[in-house]
C-alpha cells in the first residue's frame, strides 16, 4: 500500500549494488520455514529476559540494513515496502545462521516524519530526519502542530504492517520499536536548540516533552499493543546518551518521560529502553546502571565502546549481585573494521565473561550493528566466532582486555577511548588557575563569564574591556578564546559533556558578537579560514557544531556546508572561499566510507587542501588509512591542529 507522505519511489531502481557485499551468495530462490528454523533462538531470549535458565547464550544484532543489502535492494524501497523489508531481514537471518531475526527500520524517525518533519532519503543507507529545519523552535510552533494519527500517517502504518507480516510469517510476537523520547524530542526541536532551551526555557522544553509523549508517542505505542497485545517493546534512544547529555538531563527530561510512556500504555512493564550508552562517562557507574533498569527492568545491557572501557568483568559481577539478566553488545566499529582477530577476540571474551558465574545461564550477546556499510566477511567472521566459542573452540580462553590498560586493535593507540575522552590533564581548579594567572582584571571576569555560562555578561564586559582601550585581538586571545580552550580541556577530560560546551560556545559567541563589528571595520585578520560538513549520507551536526564553535571562539572564520554534503560541493565551496582547511565529520559508522569518497575526490581532483577527519566512529588509523591530513578526537584538538596548519602555512610563505 501507499503510505502518507513518502515521496514516490516508482521510478527508483529496485535493486542496488552495495561494495561491502563483496563475497556473500545469497540465494534469493530459497525458502526457509520460518515458523520453525528461529524457534530455538525465540525459546533462548525468552528465557533470559524472562529469568530463567537457558541451555545456551543467544546473540541478535541489528541488522536490517545489512539486509537490505545483502539481499540487493535499494534502500527507498526496502524502508517503503513492507514485503520487501520483512522478507529481507528474515532471508538473511536464516540463511546465514542467526539466532534470531531483529527487525530495526529506522526507528528514530517514524514519529517525527509522521508530524510533518522533513526526511532524507539514501539509495544505500537508512532514511533519517533532516532536523537542520525543526518542526519546533517556539511555542508558537507547538502550538501549531496536530498530532498524527498513527492508523493512516508518515509510516506509523508501515510499522503495523511490518509487525504483522512478522507475525505472520514467524508465528511469534513481534518487538515494537519507538523512539526514545528524548531522541524523539531532539528531532522535534534539533538538539543544539533543546540543549540550549533547556539552559533557558526548561517549561517550554517540558512543554515539548508532554505533547510528544501524550499525544504523539503514547497513541502510536497503544495502536501497536492493540494490534500485537503480548508484543514486547524497545525504545531506541542513543542521543539520550551520555556524553550527548548530562546525567542531570537524564534525570529530568530523560527517565521521567519514558516512565510517562510506560503509564500511559496501561504500565506494561516490557515497554523500555535498553539502548543508551556513556557507561564509562558516569560518575558512579554502578548508579549509572540502577537508573538503566528502571527503565528496563528486566534485564541490563552494556555495550561497546563502554563495555571495554568499563570491563566486562565489572558488568557481569553487577548483575551477578543484582538477579538481573545481562546483555553485552559488541561494537559496530569493531564490526566493521576489524581485524579478524579483534573480532573473535572480543565476541569470545563476551562469551566468556557474560556466560561465567550463578548467573552465567541469563546472558545474551548484541551485536550493534551490522550495516550495509560492514563488509560481509566481517559479518562472516562474527557468525563464524559465535559459532566456534559454542563449539569450544577458545583460542584467547582467559584472557580478559576489556576494563584494562590492553588496546581494541580496532581502535589502536586509544586503550577504548572514545570521543576524544581519556584521562584528565588536570583538575578544574588547576586549569582555570592556570588561564586566569597574571591577566588584568576584565579578562578575568571575561574568562569566568563564559565558563559560568552568563551570557549577557560576557557581552557586557567585552563592552566594558573596547571602552576601556583593549583590543579585540587581546580580548580574544586574554577572554574569549582562554575560557574556550579550558571547556575543551574539560570536556576532554571528561569533567563536561556537550550540554556544558554548547551553553559555554553560546556565552562566548555573545561575547564574540559584540567585537565583530569592529574587528570588521577595522579589518583585523582572522587566524584562518575553516570549512566544516558533515559528510554525505550523514545528517548529525552535534560534533561539527561543536567544532565550529570552538574554532570561532579562536579567531577562525567557519564556512559551515552543513549535513549530508556531497563532495563536489565540498570542492567547490573550499575553491571559493580560499580554505585554509577542510574539516569532515561523521558521526555515524555507515558514513565513515563516504569521509573516505570525499578525501579521494580532493585527491581526484588534484585539489591540496589539508583535510581533518573526526567524529564519533573515525580513528587516527582511519584517517591515516584514506590519507586525510590530520585527525581530532575532539575539538580543542581539531582548533589546535587547525593552528598548526595555518602556522606552517605562514612560516612557507615567509621563510
Amino acid at each position: 500500500m501507499a503510505y502518507s507522505i513518502i515521496p514516490d519511489f516508482s521510478e527508483v531502481p529496485l535493486k542496488q549494488h552495495y561494495p561491502a557485499m563483496e563475497g556473500s551468495t545469497p540465494t534469493y530462490d530459497a525458502e526457509y520455514d520460518y515458523k520453525n528454523c528461529f524457534n530455538k533462538g525465540f525459546d533462548a531470549w525468552a528465557n533470559v529476559l524472562g529469568g530463567t535458565s537457558s541451555s545456551f547464550a543467544p546473540f541478535n544484532a541489528q541488522m536490517s540494513e545489512f539486509a537490505m543489502g545483502y539481499m540487493g535492494v535499494n534502500a527507498k524501497h526496502f524502508f517503503t515496502n513492507p514485503e520487501l523489508f520483512v522478507n529481507g531481514c528474515l532471508h538473511a537471518s536464516a540463511e546465514l545462521g542467526f539466532d534470531t531475526p531483529d527487525l530495526i527500520w529506522d526507528v528514530y524517525d517514524i514519529e517525527c516524519e509522521a508530524n510533518g518533519g522533513d526526511m532524507s532519503w539514501f539509495d544505500e543507507l537508512s532514511p533519517a530526519i533532516n532536523n537542520t529545519r525543526p518542526l519546533i523552535k517556539t511555542e508558537k510552533d507547538l502550538a501549531k502542530l496536530t498530532p498524527p494519527d498513527p492508523e493512516k500517517d508518515g509510516r506509523m502504518p508501515f510499522v503495523r504492517d511490518v509487525l504483522q507480516l512478522f507475525h505472520e510469517k514467524t508465528g511469534r510476537q513481534p518487538t515494537i520499536r519507538f523512539c526514545g523520547p528524548l531522541t524523539c524530542v531532539s528531532q522535534y526541536m534539533q538538539f543544539e536548540q533543546m540543549i540550549l532551551q533547556m539552559n533557558e526555557n526548561p517549561e517550554f522544553v517540558h512543554k515539548v516533552f508532554k505533547y510528544v509523549v501524550e499525544e504523539v508517542q503514547a497513541p502510536y505505542v497503544n495502536m501497536l499493543f492493540k494490534a500485537f497485545p503480548d508484543a514486547g517493546t524497545n525504545g531506541s534512544d542513543a542521543i539520550g546518551s551520555l556524553p550527548f547529555i548530562s546525567e542531570e538531563i537524564l534525570d529530568e527530561f530523560s527517565i521521567p518521560n519514558i516512565l510517562r510512556l510506560r503509564e500511559l500504555t496501561g504500565q506494561n512493564p516490557k515497554l523500555q529502553v535498553d539502548n543508551w550508552w556513556g557507561d564509562s562517562f558516569s560518575e558512579n557507574t554502578e548508579k549509572f546502571w540502577e537508573k538503566k533498569k528502571r527503565v528496563t527492568p528486566r534485564y541490563l545491557k552494556v555495550q561497546d565502546p563502554d563495555l571495554y572501557q568499563v570491563g566486562a568483568v565489572k558488568a557481569r559481577e553487577w548483575a551477578t549481585e543484582n538477579d538481573s539478566p545481562l546483555v553485552f553488545g559488541v561494537d559496530n566499529h569493531v564490526l566493521q573494521e576489524g581485524p579478524e582477530e579483534e573480532i573473535t577476540r572480543r565476541i569470545h571474551e563476551y562469551f566468556e565473561v557474560g556466560t561465567s558465574g550463578t548467573a552465567g545461564d541469563k546472558f545474551a550477546l548484541y551485536l550493534c550493528n551490522l550495516s550495509s556499510e560492514t563488509p560481509f566477511m566481517h559479518a562472516k567472521m562474527a557468525l563464524d566466532a559465535i559459532r566456534s566459542w559454542r563449539a569450544g573452540d577458545r583460542p584467547y580462553e582467559g584472557e580478559i582486555r576489556s576494563g584494562g590498560e590492553y588496546d581494541s586493535l580496532a581502535r589502536s593507540g586509544e586503550k577504548g577511548r572514545w570521543m576524544g575522552i581519556g584521562e584528565a590533564v588536570a583538575d578544574r581548579a588547576t586549569l582555570e588557575a592556570e588561564a586566569k594567572e597574571g591577566k588584568k582584571e576584565i579578562f578575568t571576569n571575561i574568562y569566568e563569564s563564559v565558563m559560568e555560562y552568563r551570557d549577557d555578561d560576557c557581552a557586557a564586559l567585552c563592552q566594558e574591556a573596547l571602552d576601556a582601550g583593549e583590543t579585540c585581538a587581546d580580548i580574544l586571545d586574554e577572554g574569549l578564546i582562554a575560557a574556550m580552550d579550558t571547556i575543551g580541556d574539560l570536556f576532554a577530560s571528561g569533567e563536561i559533556f556537550v550540554p556544558e560546551m554548547l551553553i559555554s560556545a553560546r556565552a562566548m559567541k555573545a561575547g564574540l558578537e559584540v567585537l565583530r563589528p569592529i574587528m570588521t571595520a577595522n579589518d583585523e585578520p582572522s587566524k584562518g579560514t575553516v570549512l566544516m560538513a558533515t559528510v554525505q549520507g550523514d545528517l548529525h551536526d552535534i560534533g561539527k557544531n561543536l567544532v565550529c564553535m570552538m574554532l570561532e571562539g579562536a579567531g577562525f572564520d567557519i564556512v559551515d556546508l552543513g549535513v549530508n554534503t556531497d563532495p563536489k560541493d565540498i570542492i567547490k565551496q573550499a575553491e571559493d572561499v580560499g580554505a585554509d582547511v577542510v574539516g569532515l565529520s561523521a558521526l555515524l559508522t555507515t558514513s565513515m566510507p563516504f569521509m573516505r569518497k570525499t578525501v579521494n575526490a580532493f585527491r581526484e581532483e588534484g585539489k591540496d587542501f589539508p583535510i581533518i577527519c573526526g567524529g564519533a566512529p573515525v580513528t587516527r588509523d582511519f584517517a591515516e588509512e584514506i590519507g586525510a591530513f590530520g585527525y581530532a578526537d575532539n575539538a580543542a584538538e581539531a582548533v589546535t591542529i587547525c593552528k598548526g596548519i595555518v602556522a606552517d602555512k605562514l612560516d612557507n610563505a615567509n621563510p
